[in-house]
Order: C-alpha cells, then sequence, then structure tokens
C-alpha cells in the first residue's frame, strides 16, 4: 500500500541526496572487498580464499534468516498480546540492513555486519534507519492490529 505522503517523501531533494549517499558507501564495500582479495590472494592462494568467502556468505545467510525470523516471531507476539515496543520494531530494518551485509560476499561487509547484529548496536541501527526513512511504528502497529 503506498501512501501519497511517503511518496512526496521520496521525491524530496535531501531525502534522495541521504538515498544516494548511502548507496555510495553501501557500493564502496565491494571495492574494498576486491582490494582486500587481490592483496589476500598472494598469501593464500585464489581458491582458497574464495572458498572462505563462500563460506562466510551462506554462513551469513542462515545467521541472517534465522535474525529475520526471530524478529518476526518477536513481532508477532507481541502483535497478538497488544504490545508495541519501539525497540522491536526498530530492529526489523536493522535486521535486514545486518542481512543485507552479511549475504553480500567479502570480509568488509561481514565485519560491518556482525558488529551491527550485537543488540545494542543493532537497536541504534534500526533506530537510525527508522528515523531516515521517517517510519511511524507506532501507526504501523495500529494498523496490524485492526487487520488482525
Amino acid at each position: 500500500m503506498l501512501n501519497l505522503k511517503f511518496l512526496i517523501h521520496i521525491l524530496e531533494p535531501d531525502f534522495t541526496k541521504k538515498i544516494l549517499y548511502l548507496i555510495l558507501i553501501l557500493a564502496m564495500i565491494p571495492i574494498m572487498d576486491c582490494i582486500l582479495f587481490i592483496n589476500f590472494s598472494y598469501l593464500m592462494g585464489e581458491y582458497l580464499f574464495l572458498a572462505i568467502l563462500l563460506l562466510l556468505s551462506l554462513s551469513g545467510f542462515i545467521f541472517s534468516r534465522h535474525l529475520v525470523r526471530r524478529t518476526h516471531i518477536r513481532l508477532k507476539t507481541n502483535l497478538h498480546d497488544n504490545i508495541f515496543l519501539l525497540k522491536d520494531y526498530n530492529s526489523l530494518p536493522a535486521a535486514l540492513m545486518v542481512s543485507f551485509l552479511l549475504i553480500m560476499p567479502g570480509i568488509i561487509s561481514t565485519i560491518i555486519a556482525l558488529v551491527f547484529s550485537i543488540p545494542c548496536f543493532r537497536n541504534n541501527l534500526g533506530k537510525r534507519i527508522s528515523l531516515i526513512l521517517k517510519i511511524d511504528w507506532k501507526e504501523i502497529h495500529e494498523y496490524l492490529n485492526i487487520i488482525d
């Protein structure tokens, strides 16, 4: 369901500039990983290093699937009990960002994602993402209660 207010918000120049800077920062991570790959491939061999990257990506997928599933279960339980905890709602966009960074192959993205998967950092990341996107979690919680 696309809200007109959200569409107008997306078209604002400041919001678009923030999103472009975020994309730029996220695009720098694979470039730094390529530099790391070139440097480490001389030390341990190309195929061994690629196997390590593949193993990190697959384990990141499994971990992120568990993290997102656990967050959804916690949200559904609180929704069923009609409990609104902003911390739980903020952890959802953070879990998705951590999942994106964990699945993306690379050592630097994996390290950043593992740091952000620590609960205190994950809550702060989710709060910042929600503030940047101006998500009203209370309104979403009330809407989900009406649907249920």
